[in-house]
């Protein structure tokens, strides 16, 4: 079977655990090169990888090589719309870790680009499309057996983030989540978003945790999600769909859990990369076959644009307290049916 060499940017918490995978479990590519805007991170990562892993001084020189035929991105978000519109401009697949820009305008650039050069290069590191109980929450959808979808109810926490996380990080690095999954479970866009803090508070000045969304569909379906960042227990992620002829739940069940005492003990993932570790390992072997073959089928650009259109009018319903609506350009025949 035909190989891909692919270069890897961005080794930070998410990086360099994609580094591992890719060396360890994709068997349609071999990791050759790696780059870090902190070159000695980069250095020490590589050397723990097998095989001869080649440091580039920049992400740009990475993307630019001969020796290079695909690139992951999971560096900042801010560097994300230069470096994948730079593999768009050098034909060569791509996988980027969500967000796929800062903003939607930054995403309609990628796909101006894409559609300039007449096919897709980007896949959005959407992971729960790979994750084993959302496949199975999708497929009891699809059966049609839970009849109208009526509500989808999430929950999203975290046992804690970094002093430096700001209000709007429970949008642009979690709800995001929500809002492709809602896309992906009903085939179906948000129209409407309404956002507050506990107690009905708003702005992004202030830390803000846990956050409420609440999203509208096209088809009318209202969608609530709670993101709490600092829960403290520990990585919970759960969703109900709900229909007028019976609901599907995806809960983090406990391998073991102890009922004391009306008290019930049992152990939590520790955070992302333990519950979705999996998911990542198989959107990464998904992305490499697709590599090969020059196709697509993963969330792609338009997904990336979707989810930043809603993310957008998140952060402005947070700022003003009021619904904003959601307007989408006409999708482009690229991003047509699969």
């Amino acid at each position: 079977m035909k190989r891909i060499r692919i270069g890897a940017i961005g080794l930070g918490m998410v990086g360099s655990a994609q580094v591992k995978t890719i060396a360890s479990s994709v068997g349609a590519g071999d990791l050759v090169a790696v780059a870090d805007a902190n070159l000695d991170r980069a250095q020490a990562v590589a050397a723990t990888l097998p095989g001869d892993v080649r440091v580039f001084a920049s992400a740009e020189e990475l993307i630019a090589s001969a020796d290079v035929d695909a690139i992951t991105i999971a560096s900042s978000a801010e560097s994300h719309l230069a470096l994948v519109l730079a593999c768009i401009e050098h034909r060569k697949p791509v996988f980027c870790e969500k967000p796929l820009a800062m903003t939607a305008a930054d995403c309609g650039l990628i796909l101006d680009a894409e559609i300039r050069a007449g096919r897709r290069f980007v896949q959005v590191g959407f992971m729960r499309r790979y994750d084993a109980a959302f496949v199975d929450l999708k497929a009891a959808v699809d059966t049609g057996e839970l009849g109208e979808i009526v509500s989808l109810q999430f929950v999203h926490r975290a046992a804690d983030v970094p002093p430096s996380v700001t209000s709007s990080a429970h949008t642009t690095e979690a709800v995001v989540h929500e809002v492709d999954s809602t896309r992906w479970l009903l085939d179906d866009d948000i129209v409407e978003v309404r956002v507050a803090g506990n107690g009905g508070k708003t702005g992004l000045e202030d830390w803000l945790d846990p956050q409420f969304f609440y999203f509208r569909t096209a088809a009318g379906v209202m969608i609530y999600s709670e993101v709490f960042l600092k829960a403290s227990y520990g990585y919970e992620i759960g969703c109900d769909v709900i229909g007028r002829s019976g609901m599907a739940r995806l809960t983090n069940a406990t391998p073991v859990a102890v009922s004391l005492d009306f008290r019930v003990f049992g152990a939590r993932e520790k955070d992302f990369t333990v519950r979705f570790g999996d998911a990542y390992r198989r959107e990464l072997v998904a992305w490499a076959l697709d590599a090969v073959e020059g196709v697509v089928t993963g969330p792609n650009a338009w997904d990336g644009y979707c989810a930043a259109l809603v993310t957008d009018a998140c952060l402005d319903s947070l700022r003003s307290g009021d619904s904003v609506q959601v307007h989408s350009r006409d999708r482009p025949e690229l991003y047509g049916a699969e």
